[in-house]
C-alpha cells in the first residue's frame, strides 16, 4: 500500500519528461501540516478527494488545498444526483486507491478513477502533493501538471468554493 502508487507517479512523470523534485518528510495527515512541512503556502497543495455517487461510481476531483470541493458543481456535471454525491469513507479511498486520506495523489490512481480538476489549481505557478504516501510528496511546476492531466483525460472546470 502506498509505495506501488509513489513508484506509478514516479514512472508516469518519467513517461511525460517531467522531472519534478521528489520530497521525503514527517507524515503529514492535513493540507495545512502538508504546506507548513514543505514549505509552502496552502493554496499550492493539490488535494485529491474521492467522491461517488452511491451506485459504485467514483471521481477524483483536485482543488487546491486552500478550498473545498463544491460537491453539487460536480454532481451537476457529472449527472449525478446531488443528494446521493458524497465524500468517500476512509476505507472505500483505500479500496479504489490503494492510499490512505492525506496521501492520495491527483492522478495515478491504482485503478482507472476519472478525474476532474479545478482550475484555481493553475493559478499557481508551483504546485506540491502527496504522491500515494503522507510521508512522500512532489513540487512541481504546475503548468507541467496540465500536461500530465491532458494526459489522463482530466475535465476541467470550476469545482471548488
Amino acid at each position: 500500500m502506498g509505495m506501488e502508487e509513489v513508484e506509478r507517479i514516479k514512472t508516469l512523470f518519467k513517461e511525460c519528461g517531467i522531472e519534478p523534485t521528489y520530497l521525503e518528510h514527517e507524515p503529514v495527515l492535513t493540507s495545512e501540516d502538508a504546506a507548513k512541512t514543505r514549505g509552502f503556502e496552502l493554496k499550492q497543495g493539490i488535494k485529491a478527494i474521492v467522491l461517488t455517487n452511491g451506485n459504485n461510481e467514483w471521481l477524483i476531483v483536485d482543488v487546491p488545498a486552500d478550498k473545498k470541493v463544491n460537491i453539487k458543481a460536480v454532481a451537476e456535471k457529472k449527472s449525478w444526483s446531488k443528494g446521493k454525491t458524497r465524500m468517500a469513507t476512509p476505507e472505500e479511498v483505500l479500496e479504489k486507491t490503494g492510499c490512505q486520506i492525506g496521501a492520495v495523489p491527483p492522478f495515478g490512481h491504482k485503478e482507472s478513477i476519472p478525474i476532474f480538476v479545478d482550475e484555481a489549481i493553475f493559478e499557481n505557478q508551483e504546485s506540491a502533493f502527496n504522491i500515494g504516501l503522507r510521508t512522500h510528496s512532489v513540487k512541481i511546476k504546475t503548468e507541467l501538471m496540465r500536461k500530465v492531466f491532458q494526459e489522463k483525460n482530466a475535465t476541467f472546470g470550476i469545482f471548488s468554493s
